[in-house]
């Protein structure tokens, strides 16, 4: 039962992760060096207006309380979080595990779809709502309501790793950065009444500024959209307005999960071959599991996937309306007549129709705000799929979480692998300068019908998850929200072109630390030579802001290889054995899926 018990956990994990939107593994900037591009650009930085992070999904952890209003703790004496995800495992094996091997002997669902969405319902206990958005389990929301220069060195540590804002206080002073902790599974509407406040009643008073800079970072998009809508009387307050990697219209991934549209479901070969590998990588567990599927009738697997799905809605989704703003426009009346249709749903109905209107009217509402005079700007990325739960994975241009023309607020991209046709020109829907030469080099990108064109920055090849880890990515952000000089893409696109690529440095400067501590007294002159020429080529691309990601990731290779083979540090790549296992198991799990599909 091992076996049947880890497909039924991760499948589970995968699930309930997946609905998780932002940037989770954006922790695991945690104890990294951060570094930024250098370049002989000196911005002219504006060091009064204060500047308010609006941050993106799980980076602000929230705390389930006891009655008396103290922290939860669990049997080990730790706080038992909201976020990061407190899931009751067995909660989901007790469910699933009975019905589970009936379902296996009697080659039928003898129970097992019911009992994975009662599971995965009650797995997920620290999120449960009822029907009007109320947590069951009372939570803690951190909002310090101080700059990050008056938190504490401990409370300061955990939001510089899991934002790397080290950059922006050299720039700004910690003293004009103010942190906007937020419910990631809170309400919409609440949570923007509450940006409201923190920006009247907290930063303008402490900073005596009369504007504020606000950045809004992936689902701090949502409350974006919804700020413009609530407090149109506001536009004056803010200077500048930033987004990064925004979820303007939502996600696929929501969209899918709402309207029971997974790639799981729908596609054998994705469910068989291609989500697991595409999970845990290329590794002998996955293939593995791929064959342990096979357990299961197809439609029963399916079913009790759906039902799983169900589940995770109905434990933290369905009450939860800033999740229901992550549902893209396109999907929303299927899934809001499949959710929110019962009257004891009204409420939540009643604020998702709310933001759904405040998203109709984003572009009116958002030039709006641009005619008052602020400047409005926008970081998306692109040129990957979306994460493989959803329908249209290989299809829809993405970063793997946010669908690309969401982020851009409508830009135009082919599909991921192609280009824009060869007669394609601009559309010129709100840009028809002619001297601005919109469509990107390599064909995939017509900004122009998307609601920036001229003040929104693309990087290609980027996780969304790990734009934390971009160095580049960062230093622009901050040059961006608080430099005067830089108006458009045009300002300084020596520095910061409009198409960049992307990259990651958390290993690279893994690897430096490496070098710098090294007794370098015990190398051979042979493997100085040959680290020190990979080292000087890493920082020689770290001075350079403008990126190649393939000349990139050959420098981080040849650095890593000079250090294991100067003995530096150990290989961690699979020895020939293990290479030949995962290989033997791969073809030993397509002939499998063969013989079910072909002979069976």
């Amino acid at each position: 039962m091992k076996f049947k018990r880890a497909v039924s956990l991760i499948v589970a994990l995968v699930m309930i992760c997946s609905v998780m939107l932002v940037p989770v593994s954006a922790k695991e900037a945690t104890g990294t060096v951060t570094n930024y591009a250098v370049s002989d650009y000196i911005g002219d930085y504006d060091r009064d207006t204060p500047v308010i992070i609006v941050h993106g999904m799980s980076q602000n952890d929230t705390y389930l309380l006891n009655e008396d209003g103290t922290r939860m703790t669990d049997d080990n004496g730790d706080y038992i979080t909201g976020w990061p995800l407190e899931i009751d495992v067995m909660a989901l094996i007790k469910q699933a595990l009975v019905p589970l091997i009936a379902s296996v002997v009697s080659r039928s669902d003898a129970g097992l779809t019911e009992a994975m969405r009662k599971g995965a319902y009650d797995g997920l206990y620290a999120i449960h709502k009822d029907p009007q958005g109320n947590y069951l389990t009372p939570v803690e929301v951190p909002c310090y309501e101080y700059p990050m220069s008056e938190m504490t060195d401990e409370i300061k540590e955990y939001y510089y790793n899991i934002l790397p804002l080290q950059g922006l206080a050299e720039i700004v002073g910690e003293e004009n950065i103010y942190y906007f902790g937020y419910d990631s599974f809170g309400d919409v509407i609440g949570e923007t009444e509450k940006l409201h406040h923190y920006i009247h009643d907290v930063v303008l008073p402490q900073s005596g500024a009369e504007q504020v800079r606000l950045c809004n970072i992936s689902l701090g998009g949502t409350i974006g959209v919804n700020y413009l809508e609530s407090y149109p009387e506001d536009n004056f307050l803010i200077k500048r307005m930033l987004f990064v990697i925004p979820a303007i219209d939502g996600s696929d991934i929501i969209g899918d999960i709402l309207t029971d549209n997974l790639s799981i479901v729908h596609y054998d070969e994705m469910l068989y071959s291609k989500f697991l590998p595409s999970l845990l990588g290329q590794t002998p567990l996955a293939y593995l599991l791929n064959m342990v599927l096979r357990i299961l009738p197809k439609d029963v697997l399916k079913s009790a996937l759906s039902g799983l799905a169900k589940g995770v809605v109905d434990a933290g989704i369905r009450s939860t309306t800033i999740i229901w703003a992550l549902c893209p426009t396109d999907y929303y009346e299927e899934a809001r007549e499949i959710w929110l249709a019962d009257e004891e749903y009204a409420l939540i109905r009643e604020k998702v129709d709310y933001y759904m209107q405040a998203r109709a009217n984003f572009g009116e509402n958002l030039y709006k705000l641009m005619e008052n005079g602020t400047e409005v700007f926008d970081i998306v990325c692109y040129g990957g799929g979306m994460f493989p739960l959803c329908k249209d994975y290989n299809v829809t241009n993405g970063d793997g979480i946010v669908h690309s023309t969401s982020a851009s607020m409508g830009a135009t991209f082919a599909n991921v692998g192609e280009t824009l046709p060869e007669d394609y020109v601009a559309a010129g829907t709100y840009c028809n300068n002619p001297a601005h030469d919109h469509i990107s080099p390599d064909r995939t990108v017509d900004p122009t019908t998307g609601l920036l064109p001229c003040t929104t920055w693309y990087i290609k090849n980027q996780d969304h998850e790990k734009l934390p880890h971009n160095d580049v990515a960062l230093k622009m952000a901050f040059d961006i929200m608080t430099d005067d000089a830089i108006v458009d893409v045009y300002s300084r696109p020596d520095v910061y072109p409009q198409y960049n690529e992307g990259r990651l440095v958390n290993k690279v400067r893994e690897y430096l630390e490496v070098w710098e501590t090294a007794d370098k007294s015990q190398l051979s002159d042979a493997d100085y030579e040959l680290v020190q020429e990979a080292v000087d080529e890493i920082n020689k691309q770290l001075s350079e802001t403008i990126v190649n990601t393939e000349k990139w990731k050959e420098a981080e290779e040849e650095l890593r290889v000079a250090l294991i083979s100067a003995g530096l540090m150990e290989s961690t790549d699979p020895t020939d054995a293990e290479k030949t296992f995962t290989s033997v198991l791969q073809s030993f799990n397509e002939g499998v899926n063969f013989v079910f599909d072909y002979v069976f």
